[in-house]
């Protein structure tokens, strides 16, 4: 795996899009050779280092102080006094993956990042849109990442030494390539407090939720005392009402299709008695006198149809008055009342009354025969007493209760019904007077129909089948009003039980349902004032206790059940921890102990002696003050990782800190380590800023030997000023600034200017 090129479009001073290709040469058989070294070189301020910021960005650094900023736009190209600033900065870095250490099953993979002026970014890997986190991830696990030793600074090298042991500690870890192991380590981590802070407050739930649970099911355990007697009384109505709704619906049906019929028939009867005047019409019309005869029929025609009006209003009048009686009547109920005080008085009185009676009754006495029956007597009375003392232990007694219309609806029911009556007697003397009237107009049309016999026979033969049809018609009429009222009855009971299904039952009288089977009306009615009667000596009965109880125990169940989980989950993560503990501390220590004896090997070559060591140290309290509070001796001591410190001593001199190195020797102990560190664990490619600026010529020399050597394993690219190190690379990249102000790139492969140079010496020969 090495970088094959870098793509750049508006980031900082490449204004323009840039690339800068980084493809390592083969070898004569078609092999990668090494991956070389490629050296970045241009005057100061024309922009080179900005192509380190560049992959440190797009690797996903956010500091806009380590991309040498204030914000995070200041990475787009801000414009200049010839130059338009512009909207959008891009990167994007490709990444040869034949050997899979990007683990994504691409040859190549592309790894972009874009910052707009709104504020917004992108990430994509191969063009397609990600997170942050999964580029993280994935970097992670290729050894690469914008906190690795992948890009490495001047100012990066030398803090390397002015670090703390504990931040050395993370370089050598990302050398030991953990840092996989430390992302899911912090991901459990952070899994944990969470799962930490779930199960405080299940707990802090369920100890609000158990006293209330304690007083619930005392509640709902006195409330099911009375759910039988409920249950009981509930059914019963239910069995009562159902049946009463199925006969009235039943009873109405039949009424209903009574009343059809009736009504079909009077309109057929109606219909034949309109042909019949009509015939009527038609013969008095062929009489000689008919005149007369003709006048009065219309007459007594108009006079019938009064007549008819009249009765049917009187129809309306008698339903309703029926209506209105059947209301007024008193009905019976049973009810259950207490056997208090005033009962006992009353009762106690009747008693008295019997004895006074008793006494009169013995001081009557004539005959034997009559002291048997004043036994009987008093026998009455004294059972009266027993059965009053057994009322009063059972504290309520079940009586009939005539119940009747309140006073106030008796008196408006009595305005209606004299209203009513006062109708109709207007109506059956207006109708007396229009038959009298009628049968005048009869005697005075047979009168004048005497001549033309003939005629006349077959005109009051019609007449005669008119009368009979307007007798059956009246009939009709008279049964279809009584139906009418029978069905107004049913449909007032109806209406009385939809009443008192909803305020007892508070449901639909339609919901309920009947068997068909035929139930006793008055031993229901019975059996529903008793359970009415225990169910108000055993108390009301709320049901949402019970309710609730059920609800309030499923929620502390589920809570119960959640704690135990958020338990097992936390057992779980803190393995995790441990696991991961475990292998970031066995792969440090091996990585550890490698790098220490390669720190010795460089420092040594590159100081050509001198003597350097790494130690494992453990760190001040006052530096991990806070991260163990709250924990005693023993376990601060195995909470805190070991950090690392650096013993330096050039050749020719007795060092005790490394505060005592000169600047050159800083920066040469700080390339021992990252030689030390990359030839450990070779990254794919490692970009150098500047870090040998430092350097003396003989310094630059080891110092470019060594990046040679490291070159067949790591892809260096190498921001310089240094001629020595410029020697060593295959591939120069100059960086120029005009006056624009963007930065430009020029190419040039030193091993092609070679063999070109050569080639001409040849021909000059």
């Amino acid at each position: 795996m090495f970088l094959r090129r870098i793509e750049i479009a508006g980031f900082k001073s490449f204004a323009h899009r840039t690339v800068l290709d980084f493809s390592p040469k083969n070898n004569e058989q078609g092999s990668l050779a090494e991956k070389g070294i490629t050296a970045i070189v241009g005057p100061n301020g024309s922009g080179k280092s900005n192509v380190a910021d560049a992959i440190r960005w797009t690797l996903g650094e956010q500091s806009t102080k380590n991309l040498r900023g204030k914000k995070s736009e200041d990475v787009i190209f801000a414009g200049t006094a010839k130059k338009a600033k512009v909207g959008t900065a891009s990167v994007t870095l490709f990444f040869e993956n034949l050997d899979r250490r990007i683990p994504i099953e691409y040859e190549e993979v592309s790894i972009s990042r874009k910052l707009h002026r709104s504020g917004e970014s992108e990430f994509l890997i191969n063009g397609a849109k990600v997170r942050l986190l999964d580029i993280a991830d994935l970097l992670a696990k290729a050894g690469i990442g914008k906190d690795s030793y992948s890009v490495i600074t001047q100012g990066m090298s030398d803090a390397v030494l002015s670090a703390t042991p504990a931040e050395r500690r993370s370089m050598f870890e990302d050398a030991a390539g953990v840092k996989q192991y430390q992302l899911q380590k912090e991901r459990a981590l952070r899994k944990l407090a969470t799962t930490q802070d779930n199960l405080a407050q299940a707990d802090t739930l369920i100890n609000e939720i158990e006293p209330h649970l304690r007083i619930l099911k005392r509640q709902a355990e006195r409330a099911s005392q009375g759910k039988d007697v409920s249950e009981k009384l509930l059914s019963k109505q239910i069995e009562l009402y159902g049946y009463l709704w199925q006969t009235f619906q039943s009873e109405r049906g039949g009424l209903s299709d009574e009343r059809e019929r009736l009504a079909r028939d009077v309109g057929m009867l109606e219909r034949e008695t309109d042909t019949l005047r009509d015939e009527v019409a038609k013969l008095s019309g062929t009489l000689e006198e008919g005149g007369k005869g003709e006048e009065l029929l219309r007459e007594a025609n108009a006079l019938r149809e009064k007549l008819h009006v009249f009765e049917r209003e009187s129809a309306v009048l008698s339903g309703r008055i029926e209506v209105e009686e059947e209301k007024r009547k008193d009905r019976e109920e049973i009810r259950t009342i207490p056997v208090d005080l005033g009962y006992i008085r009353t009762t106690l009185e009747g008693v008295r009354a019997n004895q006074n009676t008793l006494v009169e009754r013995l001081g009557m006495v004539e005959k034997l025969e009559d002291i048997q029956d004043i036994r009987e007597f008093a026998r009455a009375i004294n059972q009266e007493l027993v059965d009053l003392d057994a009322k009063v232990e059972v504290g309520t007694v079940t009586e009939k209760v005539i119940i009747s219309l309140p006073e106030d609806e008796k008196r408006e029911s009595d305005a209606r019904l004299a209203a009513y009556r006062t109708e109709q007697l207007a109506l059956s003397q207006n109708m007396e007077a229009l038959r009298a009237e009628i049968t005048t107009k009869e005697e005075g049309i047979r009168a004048e129909r005497e001549k033309g016999r003939e005629s006349r026979e077959r005109y009051f033969h019609i007449e005669k089948d008119l009368r009979e049809k307007d007798r059956a018609l009246s009939a009709r009429k008279d049964a279809l009003n009584e139906v009418k009222i029978r069905l107004a009855r049913v449909e007032v009971r109806e209406e009385d039980l939809i009443n008192e299904v909803r305020e007892e039952l508070s449901m639909d009288v339609r919901d309920l349902s009947w068997d068909g089977n035929p139930r006793d009306k008055d031993a229901l009615t019975r059996d529903i004032a008793r359970l009415k009667g225990e169910a108000e000596r055993i108390g009301a009965i709320d049901p949402l206790v019970a309710e609730e109880y059920e609800e309030t125990n499923k929620r502390f169940e589920f809570l119960t059940h959640e704690s135990a989980d958020l338990r097992r989950a936390m057992v779980s993560l803190e393995e995790v921890i441990a696991e991961m503990d475990e292998r970031i501390e066995k792969e440090f220590s091996r990585a550890f102990t490698e790098i220490a004896a390669k720190f010795e090997h460089y420092f040594s070559l590159i100081f050509n002696g001198g003597k350097a060591e790494l130690v494992k140290t453990k760190p001040k309290m006052t530096e991990i003050k806070g991260e163990t509070e709250g924990l005693d001796i023993e376990e601060e001591e195995e909470s805190v990782a070991a950090g690392i410190d650096i013993h330096a001593c050039p050749p020719g001199k007795k060092i005790t800190n490394l505060s005592m190195l000169s600047g050159g020797e800083r920066s040469l102990t700080s390339l021992a380590l990252l030689f030390a560190i990359i030839s450990h664990n070779p990254p794919p490619f490692a970009v150098l800023d500047e870090v040998e600026a430092a350097l003396d010529e003989a310094n630059s020399k080891r110092f470019g030997k060594v990046l040679k050597e490291l070159a067949g394993e790591t892809q260096f690219i190498v921001i310089t000023h240094n001629r020595q190190t410029m020697r060593e690379a295959s591939l120069l990249y100059g960086v120029t600034m005009g006056e624009d102000g963007v930065s430009q790139i020029l190419s040039l492969h030193l091993e092609e200017a070679e063999k070109v140079r050569e080639e001409r010496k040849k021909k000059e020969a």
